[in-house]
C-alpha cells in the first residue's frame, strides 16, 4: 500500500463510490451506514494505492570504447 500513487480514474471511481454509498444509505433508511463511506473517502483523498508496488523499468547501456560509437564516425 503506497499513498499517492493511485490514478486519476481510480481516485475518480472512489468519489463516485463514496457517494454511492452515502445516497444508498439514506434511501435505505439506514443513515448510520453512510459511515462506511469514511474509509473510501479517506482513500480517495490519500491516492492509496492497493496491491503490488510496480517494478520499475530500469534499462543499462553498455558502452564499449570503440570506433563505432564515437560521433565522428557516423556519417
Amino acid at each position: 500500500m503506497t499513498f499517492f500513487t493511485a490514478s486519476i480514474g481510480t481516485t475518480a471511481i472512489r468519489f463516485y463510490l463514496m457517494m454511492a454509498i452515502i445516497i444508498g444509505s439514506f434511501l435505505g433508511g439506514v443513515p448510520l451506514l453512510a459511515i462506511l463511506a469514511l474509509p473510501v473517502f479517506l482513500a480517495a483523498l490519500t491516492g492509496v494505492s492497493i496491491g503490488s508496488k510496480p517494478k520499475e523499468n530500469t534499462a543499462t547501456m553498455n558502452v564499449a570504447n570503440t570506433n563505432e560509437n564515437k560521433m565522428n564516425t557516423a556519417a
